[in-house]
């Protein structure tokens, strides 16, 4: 598959500066978002909006925002919200239907949506080690099959696991975003190709891995996905 890439941007704990002093990882300052909308999302949520608002930042007004397809993947999605509401059912206790809403899988593509009043399409992906080239090839597929769609946002965000589940899967090891602008013609020109094997375990920290082809270190990666190879060459 081919498709343009436009812009796109990443938050990692080392993309960030400065530390806390109390060992705790530093997080985005969003001061696009005002305090009383910034303090009510989860941490997952503010590594979403840091990246999409970093290759569509907004105005004052919002006026002048365009309404653009999304595709929001993750692996974990919101766990840590998730788990404590599991927690409060073990425990026999009255679960907040705010919590549960902001605890499903689209909650936070929902929120971002709602925050820039974009009133296009959107949806969730949750594809295992391999979340985040599932929405890409989705992405890359609309932009083939829907002439009418000149642009798609790729956001993908995850963090480690709670400490329950730690024995159980480790991926990832520390919280990172992703948003991919991709455009049909306008950009750096990408190829994009899943190669099937049958016997290939997916590897962990596949933003990570992506990231010296997007900072242009080089032309080419190949990254490890379940029973497939992710290929991707620039130009």
């Amino acid at each position: 598959m081919e498709f343009f890439l436009t812009d796109w941007a990443v938050w990692t704990p080392d993309s960030t500066q400065g530390d806390t002093g109390l060992g705790a990882q530093p997080m985005p300052e969003l001061t696009q978002v005002p305090a009383m909308t910034r303090r009510r999302l989860s941490k997952l949520t503010k590594l979403t909006f840091d990246v999409a608002l970093a290759v569509q930042p907004i105005d004052d007004t919002l006026a002048s925002q365009q309404s653009i397809s999304t595709i929001f993947a993750s692996r974990h999605g919101d766990l840590h919200k998730t788990l404590g509401l599991l927690q409060q059912v073990a425990q026999q206790e009255a679960l907040s239907p705010t919590q549960f809403a902001l605890s499903v899988h689209n909650a936070i593509s929902g929120q971002l949506s709602l925050f820039k009043q974009n009133r296009a399409d959107t949806n969730a992906i949750a594809a295992g080690a391999d979340s985040l080239h599932y929405a890409v090839l989705e992405a890359a597929a609309r932009l083939q099959t829907e002439p009418e769609l000149s642009q798609i946002l790729v956001l993908y965000a995850d963090e480690p696991v709670p400490e329950v589940y730690q024995p159980f899967c480790q991926d990832p090891a520390q919280p990172v975003a992703l948003a991919l602008l991709l455009s049909r013609n306008q950009g750096e020109k990408m190829h994009f190709v899943r190669h099937s094997a049958p016997t290939q375990s997916a590897s962990t920290q596949q933003v990570l891995q992506l990231l010296p082809l997007l900072q242009q270190q080089c032309s080419t990666v190949n990254i490890a996905g379940r029973q497939c190879q992710w290929h991707w060459q620039r130009g």
